[in-house]
């Protein structure tokens, strides 16, 4: 009716927005400074400033739903990490948590995080180098004839090394001759000395970089303290390297491939620490470091350099890549080859650059002789490859592009071939530890094995924020494997890089996705043991696309506050949150990495260093190593490590219970360590050598205790002991 008011036409809401997203026809939202409906309302009835004032407060109400959205996640986190029932309410948080932030995405909201582009470049043939190509298969025939035997040779390394020289540089875009290079590094020198100068943003990456460092360093010796039975076979092993055995693969306890061994060599030959927890840790946390600057390109190339940051320092202070690179077991290799081989892959599909691809092959390749589960690098490569052919962004150049992909593989199996025939040689101990976690080898699949796999891949991401399985040695058992802030930001990165390509459609998006699950294979193809998954140490590859996926909803805070707010109070009120957000997951992860892990390692592991003391302590004085010896007990330390922890390298302090009288007629001073609860073997001591005495070691930790019985110096003369 004439003189009445039109109602305005309201917004759709969260739950629509919601329920039209699942049905993949998204309603569009309407952009909150338009409000078409304001220009019909009479000015009679309602006058200007007063809309304008009304609208305003619409407006900021409306762009509130991403802090909002921060908020209720950030509650669902808490409520699941303390274990709150009922658990459907987290998840209904959770729920509207993620409807919110993607309606504010698709609303434009958001605009750090987005994949970089470089339109109107195409991807060129490959153009081959034949005279370097023949080179690269002489050189490469010979790598594997002098790889027979499981062994690298003087002759082996200089045929693989030349064969990975030649075969790239037969696959080398541009001008490969010494002048051209020298030109084109005289240039790069030309065009960067002039800036070589600390400026603000690299003061940031630099001082993240250090705050990681010192995360990674700090307290190295005593976190975690003890041992486990695979460091005495990794220090075995790295005995053997010493003494000689060049081996390319190590057959040991079900397999292992050699970077690791020949990088604690080296460690001990340049730092002169000996056959110790020690050299293996200094090598894995290396490692692991030395992922960071890589994950900070990739997460650069995914989202800029401010989702570059706040990566890097998410990763730097995260206890799970961090207990991972402490414990000093080949885990960090499978990241540290991982993250530039991604890096590689993404930029040179943006750039249209051949280089890239072959890089991309070094690390790949490399990987293979790191940890067995970096096998998923190449499958995500190939996804990744798959994933951008099938978006619009390739057209007219898939074939080149599937040219560059052959010619990645090639230099990979270039750089695979020494452990290529060790496969060959020994198909058995090569594939063994992978074959008997997804076959029925050595235990029958407890259930169909896509049930299994479903149920593998649900558990695994459930580990971000909900459960990281059972494997207590490497990690706190059953609680997320992000601290909550983390964890938070990282369920939020995925629902905002998903709403994104349901708009924009960039094949970046969905490969950072893919490539967890990708990455988690190692983990989720356990079929024969579905209890070992999900492995922090299997998975720890995703690090690079999750702390990449966990940055941007937090180096959104403060754009979010320059978008909407003119006012600079807000914009500092903004970085004070995001910084506030940071200080909060920091000290968390300390926390976590500092004071529970090492408790709860040391509740785990025995106190082989206690005991390793107490031999050093004897045989320095009063004894001597050869009279020192631990009789073995079920599910006790092992007498191993003990030598290790006493500074005598691998040498084995066992000596059995039955064996006991053979010892009789020692003179020297002994010393007998053995279990508490070992009461035969301490009467048989007794019996043997009634002149001794029995201790107890009162253990640091309660339950860890031990008996010494010490044996104090004999005449030459004397006669053994009647029965």
């Amino acid at each position: 009716m004439p003189g009445e008011t039109q109602e305005p036409s309201q917004e759709p809401s969260v739950l629509d927005w919601f329920r039209s997203l699942l049905r993949l026809k998204p309603i569009p939202i309407p952009e909150e400074d338009a409000a078409p409906w304001i220009s019909e309302l009479p000015s009679v009835r309602q006058p200007h400033e007063a809309i304008r004032a009304r609208t305003a407060i619409r407006v900021r109400w409306a762009h509130l739903r991403l802090p909002m959205a921060f908020l209720l996640a950030l509650i669902a986190q808490v409520r699941l990490e303390l274990r709150s029932y009922p658990v459907g309410l987290s998840i209904a948080f959770y729920v509207i948590a993620a409807g919110l932030a993607g309606w504010a995405i698709w609303a434009g909201d958001l605009t750090v995080g987005r994949p970089r582009q470089h339109e109107g470049v195409k991807a060129g043939a490959i153009q081959v180098r034949l005279l370097y190509l023949a080179a690269a298969a002489v050189f490469g025939l010979l790598t594997w004839f002098t790889s027979q035997g499981n062994r690298f040779r003087l002759s082996t390394v200089l045929f693989w090394v030349a064969a990975i020289v030649y075969i790239v540089l037969a696959l080398w875009e541009g001008d490969i001759s010494l002048k051209g290079m020298w030109r084109r590094i005289k240039r790069w020198y030309e065009e960067h000395r002039k800036i070589v100068r600390i400026s603000t943003w690299s003061f940031l990456v630099l001082a993240a970089f250090g705050l990681a460092a010192y995360f990674r360093f700090t307290q190295l010796s005593t976190v975690p303290l003890e041992m486990w039975s695979d460091h005495a076979e990794k220090l075995s092993d790295v005995t053997e390297l010493l003494n000689g055995e060049t081996r390319i693969f190590f057959p040991s306890n079900t397999g292992r491939e050699a970077f690791q061994f020949y990088l604690a060599a080296a460690t001990i030959k340049l730092l002169n620490t000996g056959i110790s927890f020690l050299t293996l840790k200094i090598g894995t946390v290396l490692a692991g470091l030395l992922t960071l600057p890589y994950l900070y390109l990739f997460a650069k190339e995914f989202g800029g350099r401010k989702v570059a940051l706040v990566a890097l320092l998410l990763a730097g202070v995260a206890y799970w890549p961090n207990t991972i690179s402490r414990f000093g077991l080949r885990f960090p290799l499978y990241s540290l080859f991982a993250a530039p081989a991604m890096y590689h892959l993404i930029r040179g599909l943006r750039l249209k650059q051949r280089n890239h691809f072959l890089i991309c092959g070094l690390f790949t390749g490399f990987g293979l002789h790191g940890y067995s589960p970096a096998r998923a690098i190449p499958v995500a490569i190939v996804v990744g490859v798959a994933i951008f052919l099938l978006h619009r962004t390739s057209r007219g150049q898939r074939r080149e592009v599937l040219g560059w992909l052959v010619a990645c593989g090639l230099v990979a199996l270039v750089v695979f071939l020494p452990l290529l025939r060790v496969a060959v040689e020994m198909p058995d101990a090569f594939m063994y530890r992978t074959l008997t976690r997804i076959s029925n080898l050595e235990r029958e699949l407890p259930e169909p094995a896509l049930k299994t796999f479903v149920s593998n891949v649900l558990k695994g991401l459930a580990m971000f924020g909900w459960d990281n399985g059972e494997i207590w040695v490497i990690t706190l058992t059953h609680r997320p494997e992000l601290d909550w802030i983390t964890a938070a930001l990282f369920h939020l990165g995925v629902v905002v890089t998903l709403v994104r390509y349901i708009r924009k459609r960039n094949w970046q998006d969905v490969f950072i996705l893919v490539s967890i699950l990708v990455l988690m294979l190692p983990s989720t193809l356990s079929l024969a043991f579905p209890n070992e998954n999900p492995a922090p140490n299997r998975s720890i590859g995703a690090i690079i696309p999750v702390f990449t996926l966990a940055a941007i909803p937090l180096a959104a805070i403060p754009e979010w506050a320059k978008q909407h707010w003119r006012d600079r109070r807000v914009h500092l009120l903004g970085y004070f949150a995001a910084a506030s957000l940071f200080v909060f997951a920091l000290s968390n992860n300390y926390y976590l990495t500092f004071k529970e892990f090492p408790d709860h390692a040391r509740q785990g592991l025995w106190n082989t260093s206690e005991a390793g003391q107490v031999v050093h302590a004897f045989a320095e004085t009063v004894g001597s190593y050869a009279t020192t010896h631990v009789i073995p007990y079920p599910y006790w330390m092992d007498t191993t490590l003990v030598g290790i922890a006493a500074g005598q390298g691998v040498k084995n302090f066992a000596y059995w219970s039955d064996q006991l009288e053979a010892l009789a007629a020692e003179a020297r001073p002994q010393l007998f360590l053995l279990h508490p609860n070992d009461i035969e073997s301490l009467q048989k001591l007794e019996m043997i050598f009634p002149e001794g005495s029995v201790k107890r070691w009162e253990a640091e930790i309660e339950g860890k205790d031990f008996l010494m019985y010490s044996v104090p110096a004999r005449p030459f003369d004397l006669e053994e002991p009647q029965p």
